[in-house]
């Protein structure tokens, strides 16, 4: 048992030794040391090396830069640049080299130890003159400053004083207002043109031709500005077709209306006053019925949108 316990010490000596001897470390840059100066520490290897592990225990001593060296034909290897912050000797320890392929051994560099000379002896009690400062680039002197700052505190003051007191508003005298007139709609406009046509009285002066023209000719204007149907162009067929097309409701007296009025146009014939008087009563109700429609449309609405159109 003692045996074999010897024989794996040896062994794992041996894989050490092994390990250690396949670093090989150079130093640069490394006599005459004083606080703050760089040296260089190389390490390399016969297989390429993926990383150098820094220790957090490192006080003496700073890495300020750690480089791999990749080059073509050599082993990967590495550059680290180091800064002492303390003086005196001290020694740097050993640090652990992973390989990059895990058939090669991890190994340690060996340790070192350096002179770092210190900037002043011990026993030097000499003060030492601070310099001024140095002035940036475009640093303007002091008083500058401090007129600025006044300039802002004023500025403060003014704008603080300002808000707190209001200046009286001049009253301006009141602008009349321009009254707006609604465009009346139309159908009004179509049953003050009935009104006045009844009011001429054209029947019972035999004019009856002259009449009913004029009372066709409400229900096509009507119809032209309701409807955007070019009525006052077309024939009472084309009318009748229109109506068809776009689906007007009533068509079927309108047709018996325009019929009407066409016989006593074109036709000599000539109706009673109570015909013409019943023409005219339906030309009223007809265009009555879109004042209802245009008040329900009105009560469903809501409340503060426009109103659309009638019709």
């Amino acid at each position: 048992m003692k045996k074999l316990l010897f024989l794996v010490l040896i062994c794992l000596m041996a894989s050490i030794l092994m390990a250690d001897a396949n670093i090989i470390q150079s130093l640069e840059d490394d006599d005459d040391l004083s606080v703050g100066d760089r040296f260089i520490f190389n390490i390399r290897a016969p297989y390429s090396l993926t990383e150098v592990e820094i220790p957090d225990t490192l006080t003496n001593f700073t890495v300020y830069h750690k480089e791999r060296i990749v080059e073509a034909g050599i082993p990967a290897w590495f550059r680290l640049t180091i800064v002492p912050i303390l003086p005196g000797y001290h020694t740097f320890p050993e640090l652990r080299a992973l390989p990059t392929s895990h058939q090669n051994p991890e190994a340690w560099t060996d340790r070192f130890r350096v002179n770092i000379i210190p900037v002043r002896a011990q026993t030097d009690t000499t003060l030492v003159d601070i310099k001024p400062p140095v002035r940036y680039p475009f640093q303007f002197p002091i008083w500058v400053y401090l007129v600025l700052a006044g300039a802002f505190v004023l500025s403060l003051l003014i704008f603080i004083i300002t808000l707190f007191i209001k200046p009286q508003k001049i009253e301006e005298a009141p602008v009349e207002s321009t009254p707006v007139y609604e465009k009346p709609a139309h159908w009004e406009l179509a049953i003050k043109r009935l009104d006045e046509l009844i009011e001429s009285q054209l029947v019972y002066q035999g004019k009856i031709a002259q009449h009913h023209f004029l009372l066709a000719d409400i229900q096509r204007h009507f119809m032209q500005q309701e409807y955007r149907i070019a009525a006052l162009e077309m024939t009472s067929s084309e009318i009748r077709e229109a109506m068809r097309r776009i689906g007007i409701a009533r068509s079927g007296e309108i047709n018996l209306f325009f019929g009407f009025c066409d016989r006593a146009k074109f036709a000599k014939h000539i109706p009673t006053p109570e015909e013409t008087h019943a023409m005219e009563s339906w030309l009223r109700e007809y265009l009555m019925g879109f004042e209802l429609i245009a008040a329900r449309r009105i009560l469903d609405t809501p409340r503060g949108e426009m109103h659309a159109q009638v019709r």
